[in-house]
């Protein structure tokens, strides 16, 4: 193993450990509805390390699949966050999530 392949194998295990650690501290202040916050940390951990080990190991594995495999834990959660934010009430096609009155229900093109 080479120095460069050692520093960014130690590197990248540093920043998939906070990574991990911010999913996790993320997950217990929003909430989430899925899973719990230790299982989204692990998660983050176990594909972050799995492409870790795939870089180290297969000097040849495409870049671009490494960084879809390094990239899908946190997306998942970023994904089941917004869920769990948002609520499981059907979409209103007719309005945005940013309007300060939900409940009015006038459309401008009915007057």
């Amino acid at each position: 193993m080479t120095v460069t392949t050692a520093l960014v194998a130690g590197g990248g295990g540093v920043a998939v450990a906070l990574i991990a650690a911010v999913v996790y501290r993320d997950a217990v202040r929003v909430g989430v509805d899925l899973g719990s916050p230790a299982a989204w940390a692990a998660l983050v951990v176990f594909t972050g390390g799995a492409s870790l080990v795939t870089l180290v190991l297969v000097p040849d594995a495409p870049l671009p699949g490494v960084l879809v495999l390094t990239a899908l834990g946190p997306l998942l959660y970023l994904l089941e966050r917004d869920d769990s934010m948002n609520g499981a009430e059907p979409a209103d096609p007719t309005q945005l999530p940013s309007e300060s009155n939900p409940t009015d229900t006038t459309d401008e093109r009915d007057e």
